[in-house]
């Protein structure tokens, strides 16, 4: 008997299943253009130091206060593909070069919207998009003309850096006490490897302990452990600390319930029973028998240890922590003190000990927490960040990519001027050598240009100035060749924006000018566009 599988016959010109959505041409293009618009005016008041901050609330009610263009983004609970498209943007920017997520996705609001007025006046997407690159080419080359050397031992210049990025972030309490803190972290960090400067990110940690106020927040060359001592009787504080790192417990099998075949002991017998149990205690201590014997008077335990094992470890003078199940934490002390990490009490030697200065439990904002200073191959910094929760979050955020930004100024050693002064300035460079492009493209390199001059525009705008005289003004100082010039939102007024320390990285308008031309070349090309969320697969009909 031979069966035949059997298939719904649907329209055979119908291209797509049932529930499938579909949209081109121009309606596409409306659509896109419209999310980006509305996603860059939704950043706009928040841009400069005079910006305003966010309420954002997620989907399980956490809430966070914030200028932060990357965060704001990543809380939008978004569902139109560009908008998500525009969010990734904003991550890649900020974990590339820590800062400009807010210029970036401006920018590419506003090249979108130049872009649909040009298309509406029946230039091609394609003429568009050429005159985009090419504009883009000519501002990074003119970037490099008007940038300035930096050097990395230039710690007031680097302050000035950290200090304004600081300020854009709303961050405007005991800003100059966490710019010097970054600067000597960072300073921690820095390797020469090839002639080359190298900033580890990984070894500059940020812990939070809300309390007190920032100005209390201080830097810790080592480790800190959010964790206490694991007996009460143990030393609080150890000099010339000799540092066992154990991948195991000191304890006898304490992982008996993950087995896949349980076993069960009947002992009828009193005496056997404390014998068996007398055992067990020998095993543990013979566990720290073995740890004393190398000279280890430091013990960190990734899983848990025993009650008869931190007895005798307090008894012998020696400080344990246990339960360290991240491997972050783990790699931290190994970079910290050289220690190696040991899986087996038998392969435990005196050279597999780690050294540090100092460990030292201390209790901070109500907790107890375990600091490593020193080591034999230290090169960790832990900025211990103090104050409120919410101040506390965005601080920490700020440090994070003050420390990626810095880190891109030490491959690129360069920085331009802020408060929209390179902007302009690369605003008029772009509507002088368009002039050399005859036909449409020269159109889209000005629409380029004047694209870039919505950032003093906004700077004005949030400072409380009148945009038009700001901008003309402007204008009129950069014909005249003073590009120093940009807005000043402290002092309102133009000014000289490098003597009053207004700078940026030159990686970080680099990655800007970058990531918007191609973003936006990416949403005016998408014409047709297949959502397939919503189809429907009808009973007997194949995937």
């Amino acid at each position: 008997m031979s069966s035949e599988r059997s298939y719904i016959i649907r329209d055979p010109f119908l291209l797509y299943r049932e529930g499938v959505r579909e949209s081109h041409r121009e309606k596409v293009r409306e659509g896109n253009i419209e999310i980006a618009k509305s996603m860059a005016e939704f950043l706009k008041s928040s841009l400069g130091p005079m910006g305003m901050s966010k309420l954002m609330i997620n989907k399980f009610g956490d809430t966070a206060v914030t200028k932060d263009g990357a965060v704001i983004l990543d809380m939008m609970d978004v569902y139109h593909p560009v908008a998500k498209f525009l969010k990734e943007t904003a991550k890649s920017v900020e974990s590339a070069v820590g800062d400009g997520t807010k210029t970036a996705i401006i920018l590419i609001g506003e090249l979108v919207k130049r872009a649909e007025r040009l298309m509406e006046s029946g230039i091609r997407p394609g003429t568009i998009i050429s005159g985009y690159k090419r504009a883009c080419e000519i501002a990074l080359s003119s970037l490099i003309s008007f940038s300035r050397p930096f050097d990395l031992n230039n710690d007031e210049l680097m302050k000035n850096i950290i200090r304004n990025m600081l300020r854009t972030r709303g961050i405007d309490v005991a800003v100059d006490h966490l710019a010097d803190l970054i600067i000597k972290a960072v300073n921690t960090a820095i390797e020469f490897r090839d002639g080359k400067v190298i900033i580890d990110r990984d070894v500059i940690q940020v812990v939070k302990k809300p309390g007190r106020g920032i100005l209390e927040s201080e830097l810790i060359m080592g480790v800190v452990l959010d964790r206490g001592l694991a007996h009460p009787m143990m030393p609080k504080r150890m000099l010339n600390a000799k540092v066992a790192l154990l991948d195991m417990a000191l304890k006898v099998d304490p992982f008996k319930h993950l087995q896949p075949y349980k076993r069960e002991i009947h002992i009828a017998n009193d005496e056997l029973v404390k014998k068996f149990i007398g055992e067990e205690d020998k095993i543990e201590k013979e566990f720290v028998n073995r740890i004393i014997s190398v000279g280890a008077n430091v013990v960190i335990c990734r899983r848990r240890i025993g009650n008869v094992a931190k007895y005798e470890l307090a008894r012998a003078g020696v400080m344990a922590v246990e339960r360290l199940l991240k491997d972050e934490r783990i790699e931290l002390i190994v970079r910290a003190t050289g220690a190696m990490r040991i899986a087996n009490l038998q392969d435990l030697r005196e050279d597999d000990l780690g050294h540090a200065d100092l460990v030292e439990e201390r209790k901070i904002g109500g907790d107890r927490m375990l600091v490593i200073e020193g080591g034999r191959s230290s090169k960790i910094a832990t900025i211990l960040l103090r104050g409120d929760p919410y101040q506390a979050d965005e601080v920490e955020r700020a440090i994070k990519d003050s420390v990626v930004m810095i880190s891109a100024l030490a491959a690129k050693p360069a920085y331009v001027p802020g408060g929209g002064a390179i902007e302009e300035a690369l605003s008029i460079v772009l509507r002088n050598e368009s002039l050399k492009y005859p036909g449409r493209e020269q159109i889209a390199i000005q629409a380029f240009a004047n694209s870039l001059e919505v950032i003093p525009i906004l700077l004005a705008r949030n400072s409380g100035l009148d945009p038009t005289t700001i901008l003309t003004d402007l204008r009129a100082k950069h014909v005249s060749g003073m590009w120093e010039y940009g807005i000043d939102a402290f002092s309102k007024c133009i000014a000289n924006v490098i003597e009053v320390g207004l700078i940026e990285p030159l990686a970080v308008k680099e990655q800007i000018l970058k990531t918007c031309t191609e973003v936006a070349s990416s949403i005016i090309r998408i014409d047709y566009v297949v959502d397939r969320r919503y189809a429907k697969k009808h009973r007997g009909e194949m995937p």
